[in-house]
């Protein structure tokens, strides 16, 4: 059964990037998107070898956040923030079938090759490059145990 607009992103899919740096997102991920993003997601570099994708309404709401002070803009911080993550960010809509092109600084920077993983991040999700996601999976070895717990201990702290 097909995701619904607003439901969380979840699981990973396999996909390929074509010889025209096209990517298809998943269609469980399509169906997820907010009515309000109208198609378009914000691609960010991630904090490894991977990228964000967030649904525009997703992206807009985490830097309304961030900037939530009028003044928030001039902190040297926050233009250091924006520089690593802004610079490079771009805006994509889907096409007719479901695509979206890939700027190639974004995949370079990231170590991305042609073989990607799709994996859902609850409100957004990534595009890691395949070996770089098995990598890390595996030297990360959180059994879904460990994993519970962890989620469990920081609901508990909030």
């Amino acid at each position: 059964m097909p995701m619904k607009a607003g439901q969380p992103f979840l699981g990973n899919f396999p996909s390929v990037i074509d010889d025209k740096g096209r990517l298809s997102i998943p269609a469980d991920f399509r169906h997820a998107m907010p009515a309000e993003s109208e198609g378009f997601i914000v691609l960010t570099p991630g904090s490894g070898n991977f990228l964000n994708a967030f649904p525009l309404s997703q992206f807009n709401a985490v830097w309304e956040k961030a900037d939530s002070d009028v003044l928030g803009f001039a902190s040297s911080d926050s233009l250091a923030r924006d520089t690593a993550l802004l610079s490079e960010a771009v805006s994509r809509q889907f096409d007719s079938q479901g695509r979206i092109t890939l700027p190639q600084n974004l995949l370079k920077a990231a170590g991305i090759g042609r073989e990607i993983i799709f994996m859902g991040r609850w409100n957004h999700f990534v595009i890691w490059d395949s070996r770089a996601f098995e990598d890390y999976r595996k030297t990360q070895g959180l059994t879904p145990g460990d994993a519970w717990k962890r989620l469990i201990d920081q609901n508990s702290r909030a």
